[in-house]
């Protein structure tokens, strides 16, 4: 599974996977302005909060399996190994969603505030499902990073379409929220017989397979979560301290990031097979991979920032003006979510799983912290002030913690003297 790693192999993989993401992301590139224009500010932020709540469902879901999963097949040493770790997996996921969903809906129906939109919370679950069917770390763990980048960009397409002839006026929330979730559904609908005719048969989860799955996730989780409370559950925070409008000024800006960390965070997730097989001692050209990712990453918040006062105007219309200044804080973070993205990658491949976890803690404790009185006083620009500084708090303890590693583990390094 492993081949012969190059400099064009490994940039043919890079590509693959941003160039599929990059596709991706024309769904909610195209769908944020034209919901901008149908809903108004405050529809919008009302969406975004909905969506926000949807998000830590999936969070849940991955649990951390795009990266504790990918490192065990990457490390399985037999295909019957593989079928083990690909059937628990799948196990785990499934049973966390069907957790996810009862816990949620059961807060939902508790809670006066949230009672009025249960039928929201009810078609996001039952959409946010296929990210269960739809095993992203699957495709990543066994290298078919090309189809995973096709399957990808067709879902988001077809999703977009769907949008587009169905999502006409303000009352159309509804099928705005399932075409949000929708491309999980239809790429399950796309991987499964691809899978079957290419001979991969996951075994049957066990119990006791589950719960390993689970134990070797397990610092992932909080890690995952962790991350969550920074990204989703800030949009949900900011609703709660402000008003709709400014999570949707937030919310807008914040998509322009996401999209770059999307694209990048999907091609830092795709070398962990290669990081992995380093830390064990096998010459892969990590030097190469550790340079493209922090150009990658300063090249995208660069343009963010430089581009800002005109892209916001264009992309979103009137009336979002109050975007601009935090698009460019936006653009700050992404160019510091290099550092992170690069060292949760080299501390993962090494299994330092509870750094990981601890670093994206520590960083969501800073960052609701700030969120409440900061989001209150500023409204999105202080959320966009506060995602720096969490950014630059994570990325600080990780550098710390890898330069630890360095100097008590040595395979990595040997890997990266043999390749030079």
């Amino acid at each position: 599974m492993a081949g012969r790693d190059s400099a064009k192999r490994i940039g043919g993989d890079a590509l693959a996977v941003a160039m599929g993401q990059l596709v991706s992301f024309v769904y909610p590139l195209v769908s944020l302005p034209l919901l901008a224009r149908i809903l108004s500010a405050d529809g919008l932020g009302r969406l975004m909060i909905i969506i926000g709540v949807l998000q830590l469902l999936i969070s849940l879901i991955d649990y951390g399996f795009s990266v504790s999963a990918v490192r065990r097949m990457a490390l399985a040493r037999s295909n019957r190994e593989l079928s083990r770790v690909i059937g628990n997996t799948l196990g785990a996921a499934g049973l966390l969603w069907l957790v996810g969903s009862v816990v949620l809906l059961g807060i939902v129906a508790a809670v006066p505030a949230l009672r009025d939109e249960w039928i929201y919370y009810l078609i996001g679950c039952l959409a946010v499902s296929g990210s269960v069917g739809f095993p992203i770390w699957l495709l990543q763990g066994l290298q078919r990073l090309v189809r995973f980048a096709v399957i990808t960009a067709i879902s988001r397409v077809l999703a977009l379409l769907g949008l587009l002839l169905t999502v006409r006026e303000s009352t159309d929330l509804g099928l705005a929220l399932f075409w949000q979730f929708a491309p999980l559904l239809i790429a399950t609908c796309v991987v499964w017989p691809y899978l079957i005719r290419q001979r991969i048969r996951p075994c049957r989860p066990t119990w006791a397979g589950i719960l390993d799955s689970l134990r070797d996730g397990r610092a992932l989780f909080v890690s995952t979560i962790a991350s969550s409370l920074g990204g989703p559950m800030s949009t949900v925070t900011l609703g709660v301290v402000s008003t709709p409008a400014q999570v949707a000024f937030f919310g807008a800006a914040d998509r322009f990031g996401n999209a770059g960390r999307g694209v990048l965070f999907s091609v830092v997730r795709a070398m962990m097979p290669r990081m992995a097989r380093a830390h064990r001692g096998e010459p892969v050209r990590t030097s190469l991979i550790v340079g493209g990712l922090a150009a990658s990453f300063a090249s995208g918040g660069l343009v963010l920032i430089l581009s800002a006062s005109w892209l916001v105007p264009w992309y979103l219309g009137e009336g979002y003006d109050a975007a601009i200044p935090v698009t460019r804080l936006v653009g700050l973070a992404l160019i510091v979510s290099g550092g992170v993205g690069i060292t949760e990658l080299l501390l993962n491949a090494a299994h330092r799983y509870r750094d990981t976890a601890a670093a994206s803690l520590i960083g969501a404790i800073i960052h609701i912290g700030l969120l409440v009185p900061i989001g209150a006083m500023y409204g999105a620009v202080g959320a966009g002030a506060v995602l720096v500084i969490s950014e630059l708090s994570v990325f600080g303890f990780l550098l710390v913690r890898y330069v630890k590693v360095r100097r008590e583990d040595s395979p990595i390094q040997e890997a990266e003297e043999v390749c030079q």
